[in-house]
């Protein structure tokens, strides 16, 4: 990475701890989100680098919250909750930014980053989660990020859903109270009109035969509760994989 530009990102990052720093956050603040978003489309241009512009998308996600009226209202972190969690999630954020950012100095750039498919912003997507509280506050953080979100908390209700309005992407949990992820899955794969959609299982059972019975069901991606929310918005930032994929 040239140093001329190693400079200026490290710049960036300092004006981005000062936004996060100096902000109560906790209510709505377009100002504020105007100016670090600003300041990380200037960082991710200003770098080549794929896990630095990785971890500065991750620190814009977390801000959106932040500085939003009710964005930090389920954050958790650490036995932190509400905007302490956030700003907890943030300063983990900026640090491993940092880091990157020190290690960069004397390391060979990574390869530059493939650009996301412009799709996957504002594509809507299906949450399949019977756990009502999980199931809203995943529908909140998705929509403060541009996409559009239907919930249905049975099987039943997203094969509905799912048949309706195809999604882009289906984000499912694998213990529904009427039949489980790995049924709904296949279920989906066997139709033509959504065989071939993007599907997410993310769940609390991660035993590697957990994951073995998700990809054989047709998920893609098997993502172990909890999840962190900026892990879950760069694997959907990332281009998709085929059904048949992996």
């Amino acid at each position: 990475m040239p140093k001329r530009d190693l400079d200026e990102v490290k710049i960036l990052y300092t004006a981005l701890m000062q936004a996060v720093v100096a902000h109560p956050g906790g209510r709505d603040d377009p100002a504020a989100m105007s100016h670090v978003s600003s300041l990380c489309a200037r960082a991710v241009e200003a770098t080549d680098d794929e896990d630095a512009r990785l971890l500065v998308r991750s620190i814009e996600t977390l801000a959106r919250l932040l500085f939003s009226a009710s964005g930090y209202v389920d954050a958790a972190a650490e036995g932190l909750h509400g905007v302490a969690a956030l700003k907890f999630q943030l300063f983990n954020a900026l640090s491993n930014l940092r880091g990157r950012l020190r290690m960069l100095e004397s390391a060979r750039p990574s390869p530059p980053e493939r650009p996301a498919l412009n799709a996957h912003k504002n594509a809507q997507v299906l949450v399949v989660e019977d756990d009502r509280d999980s199931a809203l506050s995943l529908k909140k953080l998705l929509e403060l990020c541009g996409y559009s979100v239907i919930v249905a908390h049975t099987c039943d209700e997203g094969l509905k859903a799912a048949d309706k309005t195809p999604p882009d992407i289906v984000l499912c949990d694998i213990g529904l109270p009427d039949r489980n992820g790995y049924e709904f899955a296949r279920a989906l794969r066997s139709k033509p009109g959504t065989a071939r959609m993007r599907l997410i299982a993310v769940t609390a059972y991660g035993s590697e035969d957990d994951k073995k019975r998700s990809r054989q069901a047709g998920f893609q991606l098997h993502l172990v509760k909890p999840v962190k929310p900026e892990h879950l918005l760069q694997e959907l930032d990332r281009p998709s994989k085929t059904a048949s994929g992996k």
